[in-house]
């Protein structure tokens, strides 16, 4: 089924997330997110990260993943003694999510579904 193949997590597009954490993030943070950790026997990694902004004690991370297994960003952050504040899904491959609320859906336009389909 296709939607279980976009959805599934070890397999699809990647996956983007807008993460506020409980603290400042510097240049070490990003490079661990990425290096990643061992978790319990599993090995935990961002593909990719970036900071989208900062404030006076919070900051809002992007982090990407390749594929999303439970709770997978919230673990990752833990292992580095980082509490989420807010972690939201803002992209699954090149679909924008926008401002679905959570649950919600919509029609997905032709080129949507292609562009899905090919990275399925």
């Amino acid at each position: 089924m296709w939607a279980a193949r976009v959805t599934h997590p070890s397999s699809g597009p990647d996956k983007t997330y807008h993460v506020q954490i409980d603290r400042l993030a510097d240049a070490a943070l990003l490079e661990n997110l990425e290096c990643g950790m061992n978790v319990d026997g599993e090995s935990l990694t961002a593909k990719s990260r970036g900071l989208l902004r900062s404030g006076d004690k919070h900051a809002w991370l992007e982090i990407k993943l390749d594929e999303g297994r439970n709770r997978q960003i919230r673990r990752l952050l833990s292992a580095f003694d980082i509490a989420v504040l807010r972690l939201v899904r803002v992209r699954i491959g090149e679909l924008q999510l926008g401002d679905l609320p959570k649950g919600g859906w919509r029609v997905l336009t032709e080129h949507e579904i292609e562009s899905m389909a090919a990275d399925a």
